[in-house]
């Protein structure tokens, strides 16, 4: 209405709202020319009615029967042209519209009522024309991504950005599978997700409107989408206020909520989403892709994982050659039945054997009638062993902050690529211990504290550099062979068997490193200090050397 009233047609008569300005909001579907006091009956809502008065009765006792009558029928206001009946809009007139709220405008001059109904007209036709075009566009959009097979992430991404809101895709859970935040901090997003999440749900109305998928819930004006198909819902996709779409982001979303679904139904999995969202959250963990620990927090809490008052360790696993490799859910199960929390991830990292797991641990933090974290631990660890037909685990520290759990998780691996069997098919050795620990390795958790270290790093490039250097000129492996020997110095048939290369081969390459480097390999106080040098070198790497 206001947007109409704006129009130069309008604005050259003189228009001016007199009453009901709170409904100037109202959306215009076509304007009609009324000068019959019975006129409510012919309209069928949204209607901006233009009228002189030259048909209306004498008096003004009519005008509230009348007013009501067109407030009943929903339409989007009433222009009053002055000069041909009316000198000044009627007192009354203005009252009864004001108390209906309904918008009524006085026109000072005189203007062609069919220069106005083209105007509006043409507008209203030219939107429609682009809400048609806009919803084939989209249309478009997303049936592409789902013949492209997109993953779940990218299609929420490019949601938000049609959208320009932010947008979350949530199990049935209400955790957190994938995200955009679209400008809006990660905390803010975030934080008190599952309670926010059923807050919206329960104020929704038990239908969508319009017999649609999409309803509004909340007081924060989400709009919420299921994700279903052949009968099976899986989640929501959930999209926060944003600015008006002209395809109607109601359709945008259920766009949207089809090529997920499509592609849930081609992944074929019954656990698809929640491996790779625990998957993606570890990563940004470990590769430092976070703005703050706060902004972590958030995520690992709208993703299942409590991190508020609790303990946090990580773990690695490798499942035994003839044994299952745990599952995501099956993980998490078994967590919660402890009344711990847990979410896995595989290394990003290249050089790891296959059926190896991160796993990021909740625990209850200590207190009166609580069992120590450090005994849950241990016997989530021992059940978990069991789920890999034998795996072998280790542990990095129990920590407090969750900024802190990315080095419990490379504790973990590291430690985990340097027990004897860990890889090999028998898994977990007779009479070995469950869960291995990080502080059973001192010299590597110490030289992963001081990798910032000017000295450390300067000793690295002395011990090191000429082979880095060979490596990175002639594409050997040098540094490899070194690291495969120095894990068994004592053992060169089964250092060069680790390293996969035939014993001729390898011990060749050692050679050239003694050459090189103009040192004695067999001397036990130089295979000390290349051993630092080479913990050094992979602590400044993230690990990624093994």
């Amino acid at each position: 209405m206001a947007e109409v009233l704006a129009l130069p047609v309008l604005a050259d008569g003189g228009a001016r709202v007199v009453a009901g300005s709170h409904g100037l909001d109202s959306p215009v579907r076509w304007v009609h020319v009324a000068e019959s006091r019975d006129v409510a009956g012919l309209l069928d809502g949204g209607e901006l009615l233009l009228a002189t008065g030259v048909g209306w009765p004498d008096g003004d006792g009519w005008m509230a029967g009348y007013i009501a009558e067109l407030s009943a029928a929903r339409v989007a206001g009433l222009v009053l042209e002055l000069g041909t009946r009316y000198a000044s809009v009627p007192e009354t007139l203005v009252e009864c519209c004001a108390a209906h709220g309904l918008p009524l405008a006085a026109l000072d001059r005189r203007v062609k009522f069919v220069s106005v109904t083209e105007a509006v007209h043409g507008r209203i036709i030219a939107e429609q024309m682009a809400a048609l075009r806009a919803r084939d566009e989209v249309h478009a959009q997303f049936s592409e991504l789902s013949l492209r097979g997109s993953p779940a992430d990218y299609i929420v991404a490019q949601l938000a950005a049609v959208l320009r809101c932010p947008v979350v895709l949530e199990d049935m859970a209400h955790q957190v599978v994938a995200y955009e935040p679209a400008g809006l901090s990660e905390e803010a997003l975030l934080h008190g997700w599952e309670s926010r999440s059923r807050a919206a749900h329960r104020a929704r109305p038990q239908e969508a409107p319009q017999g649609g998928r999409t309803s509004h819930g909340g007081a924060e004006g989400w709009l919420l989408t299921p994700i279903e198909a052949r009968g099976t819902r899986w989640g929501y996709l959930v999209a926060l206020a944003g600015e008006p779409h002209p395809a109607g982001r109601a359709l945008v979303l259920e766009q949207a909520a089809v090529a997920l679904s499509l592609s849930r139904l081609a992944d074929g999995t019954a656990e698809n989403w929640t491996p790779a969202a625990q998957h993606w959250l570890l990563a940004s963990l470990l590769e430092g892709r976070y703005r703050s620990d706060t902004a972590l927090g958030a995520r690992f809490e709208a993703m299942g994982l409590p991190v508020a008052r609790r303990r946090l360790c990580g773990l690695a696993l490798r499942a035994a050659t003839t044994g299952p490799t745990p599952g995501a859910a099956e993980v998490s199960r078994l967590a919660r039945s402890m009344g711990a929390a847990a979410i896995c991830g595989t290394p990003e990292a290249s050089g790891y054997p296959g059926r190896t797991l991160l796993i990021a641990v909740s625990l209850p933090e200590p207190g009166p009638g609580r069992p120590d974290p450090g005994t849950v631990l241990d016997s989530f660890a021992a059940r978990l062993a069991q789920l890999g037909g034998g795996a072998v685990l280790a542990a990095g520290d129990v920590v407090e902050q969750v900024g802190a759990l990315a080095a419990s998780l490379n504790d973990a691996l590291e430690l985990l690529a340097s027990i004897p069997g860990a890889s090999s098919p028998g898994g977990q050795r007779a009479g070995a211990p469950v869960l291995h620990r990080a502080t059973d390795r001192p010299l590597r958790r110490l030289i992963g504290q001081l990798r910032t270290d000017p000295r450390l790093q300067e000793y690295l490039e002395r011990s090191l550099g000429t082979l880095l250097d060979h490596d990175a000129n002639h594409g050997t492996d040098l540094v490899a062979v070194l690291t495969a020997f120095l894990a068994h110095p004592g053992n060169r048939t089964r250092a060069a068997a680790n390293s996969h290369l035939s014993r001729s081969v390898f011990y060749q390459r050692l050679d050239v490193i003694a050459s090189l480097l103009g040192t004695d390999l067999a001397d036990g106080e130089v295979i000390a200090g290349l051993q630092a040098a080479v913990m050094a070198w992979e602590a400044g790497r993230g690990g990624q050397a093994r």
